[in-house]
């Protein structure tokens, strides 16, 4: 099944030359609580730090003008409102729809279909290449298959009409592996090519979901095409020199190939072009015998041996292989759903109104705030910089701060024993406090990241200093210790929203999920007021 909300996104970052992981990005899109809408997308784009803007324009050929050159637009069609992606091509208009399909339009066509709503994005220097997994292995497997491959093929004379049937083999062990995955309901380069557009005629889904796509239990047409070809591609290189059983086996395929179009035909009445496209390669492979005349009529002993124990290792590695394979793809969909599930305001809103409200004001306090300090939104991080599990939590306030810096008023509140002024927990924090009122917040985060990230605290002090009013501020100190009795926060870290405890379900780091709909409410609730 198609992402059509994932290859809309994709197109556009895209057409726009702005770097994103493909698997990261549809999951952030799959997993977004207002998914399938256009909240989604701008959610996921703010979710990368990707500057953009949802808007409705009017509809008049100077503001057209004035939109980017590659845009997301709501169009008017024949079956009602959708999103594609627009490319202005000097005076004309392409417009690319959710199955890859092209038309181009005049400036006045366009106008007439659309509807003015709007997302742009735009490539900042935020926008850097993300980090990709490490696939050396995987080249390095390639790499060695291909050896072996090449070393076969070089140590045995082999002809062109066997190359070409082994070719043929991977080809269709590479197609056979994309229909597998299409019926798990994972996108692939292949299966986009083969099963996207909106054809009446054309549907992969429906064959290969089709009660006649299982020929025996628990295995279907995709699972036998996988142990075909990767049989008969080992087989190829087993006995590459006499192929001769290998060419008569590319002729008993042929009644299968006529059933799969009879079926899609005449049952389904839908094709998919992926399981044609097999029925073709099983018919260049059953020529190879016809051209060369090259086939036996009687199987020998050796013959059953060799096929049997191909038939026995592919068999039994796709036995263990798939069930993992189909086990991953579900815990994949459902932790989209939880996460889609956890994401849902509503419910963060009830589980956190559950929690008593504390007084967060502290009288002639000068401790460190960040963020905007006339926001209505405030959160109290109660914190320490010797807590191994204040670390994550400070680096996800990094990412709010990076992001939602307008948006929300972030009070660090130290809870730190001041009994030994020599501790170096004393020593620091105090000297955070003095560096955010003397030299700035800016300065006061990046000495925070430092000593959060696990630099040695003598080298710190060395870097930033001793405090110079030590006895002002292990008196703020103590204020906020105070304060943490009083409303019996004993440990670190602890999160505050306006108040009130950030809820045990949810992990600490989920609060960014939360500062836009927070922000919202908590305006709503202060205008009401």
């Amino acid at each position: 099944m198609q992402d059509t909300l994932f290859i809309l996104v994709q197109r556009l970052l895209k057409s726009n030359r702005i770097a994103f992981d493909k698997d990261e990005l549809a999951f952030q899109i799959q997993s977004h609580p207002s998914y399938p809408s256009l909240h989604a997308i701008t959610g996921v784009l703010d979710h990368f730090n990707i500057e953009n803007v949802a808007a409705d324009v009017p509809l008049n050929k100077e503001t057209l003008v004035q939109l980017p050159d590659c845009f997301l637009a709501q169009i008017n069609t024949d079956k009602g409102k959708d999103l594609v992606i627009v490319e202005r091509k000097q005076l004309d208009y392409v417009v690319y729809n959710a199955h890859n399909k092209k038309e181009k339009y005049t400036e006045e066509a366009f106008l007439q279909k659309f509807t003015g709503i709007i997302v742009a994005v735009e490539k900042t220097e935020e926008n850097v290449q993300p980090e990709k997994k490490s696939e050396l292995a995987k080249f390095l497997a390639i790499g060695l298959l291909i050896g072996l491959i090449g070393f076969t093929l070089y140590q045995n004379s082999v002809n062109l009409y066997t190359l070409a049937f082994l070719l043929l083999s991977i080809v269709g062990v590479i197609t056979s592996i994309a229909i597998v995955k299409q019926e798990l309901g994972l996108k692939t380069s292949i299966g986009n090519a083969f099963c996207s557009g909106a054809d009446d005629k054309k549907d992969c889904d429906a064959v290969l979901t089709s009660k006649g796509a299982e020929i025996i239990k628990g295995y279907k047409l995709s699972d036998l095409s996988v142990l075909y070809f990767s049989g008969l591609a080992l087989l190829t290189l087993i006995q590459i020199s006499n192929p001769t059983i290998l060419y008569t086996i590319s002729l008993l395929a042929i009644p299968i190939t006529l059933y799969s179009i009879y079926y899609q035909y005449v049952v389904v009445k839908k094709w998919c072009l992926l399981c044609l496209s097999i029925v073709g390669i099983l018919w260049l492979q059953a020529t190879t015998p016809l051209i060369t005349n090259t086939y036996i009529t009687d199987f020998t002993v050796i013959n059953y041996v060799a096929l049997g124990i191909v038939a026995s290792l592919t068999w039994l590695a796709w036995y263990y292989i798939k069930p993992l394979v189909t086990e991953v793809t579900d815990l994949r969909k459902e932790k989209i759903e939880n996460i889609k599930f956890k994401r849902n305001y509503t419910l963060f809103e009830s589980l956190l109104q559950k929690s008593p409200q504390l007084n967060t004001q502290i009288q002639n306090s000068q401790e460190i705030v960040f963020g905007n300090p006339n926001s209505a939104l405030e959160l109290t991080i109660v914190t320490n910089p010797f807590c191994g599990h204040c670390k994550p939590v400070h680096k996800h306030i990094d990412e709010i701060l990076h992001r939602y810096s307008s948006s929300a008023k972030i009070k660090i509140r130290f809870n730190i024993n001041t009994n030994n002024t020599e501790d170096n927990a004393v020593k620091i924090t105090t000297r955070l406090i003095e560096l955010y009122h003397e030299k700035g917040s800016e300065t006061c985060l990046k000495a925070m990241d430092a000593i959060y990230e696990g630099e040695n605290p003598e080298k710190w002090l060395q870097a930033y200093g001793a405090c110079t009013q030590k006895e002002l501020y292990i008196l703020e100190l103590e204020r906020e210790k105070t304060w943490c009795i009083n409303n019996s926060i004993n440990f670190t870290p602890e999160i505050l929203v306006n108040g009130r405890s950030f809820p045990k379900e949810y992990n600490r780091t989920d609060l960014i999920f939360f500062i836009e709909d927070l922000e919202e409410n908590t305006q709503e609730l202060v205008a009401i007021q």
